[in-house]
């Protein structure tokens, strides 16, 4: 179910009111990697791992983490593809507005490999949407820039947005953790 919020009034809302740019990119996912190369265990993090398996195309720093994104895919949106996915992110809406009434869904598979950045001026990160499309869990930085976005991300009622997102990010061009992992 949609919400009614106007183009630009979807405009107006931060993240996309303070955003010189929104990108979609696709990435390995930093959380929870760990392997051995020649003996010594390396983390996602370290770019010597992450440029034996993928094309990094750019790193991005995280507000409020100490990690980062090694983008394997990017894409930069226009003006009409930053409304459409506004649309899907502001005016998305449960059948009801009391989460009590929904089941919450906890999920142990969190392996985000997709994220939306809303860069400033000087391509600094301003907000992101981190996702997992396995599990259908989201969490947006910082927390509630989107009003009420990270609780519904653990309401079983997100996963048509998840899907709606997923798709949105597929016919844009991104591969990695839509199309496969």
């Amino acid at each position: 179910m949609y919400g009614k919020k106007t183009v630009e009034e979807r405009r107006a809302t931060f993240p996309f009111s303070n955003a010189k740019k929104v990108l979609l990119i696709a990435f390995p996912n930093p959380i929870n990697s760990i392997v051995e190369v020649d003996g010594v265990l390396i983390t996602n993090d370290s770019l010597k791992l992450i440029n034996m398996h993928f094309n990094i195309i750019k790193s991005f720093e995280l507000p409020e983490r100490k990690s980062k994104y090694y983008a394997t895919e990017i894409v930069e949106l226009n003006q009409n593809q930053i409304d459409s996915l506004s649309h899907i992110l502001i005016n998305y809406k449960l059948k009801k507005d009391k989460f009590k009434e929904h089941a919450i869904i906890i999920s142990g598979c969190y392996n985000p490999r997709n994220a939306i950045l809303f860069l400033d001026a000087n391509d600094k990160i301003l907000s992101y949407i981190e996702i997992c499309f396995e599990c259908h869990r989201f969490i947006q930085m910082p927390k509630e820039t989107i009003i009420n976005i990270n609780l519904f991300s653990m309401l079983q009622e997100s996963f048509k947005m998840i899907d709606l997102i997923k798709d949105f990010m597929k016919i844009n061009g991104i591969k990695y953790g839509v199309l496969d992992k």
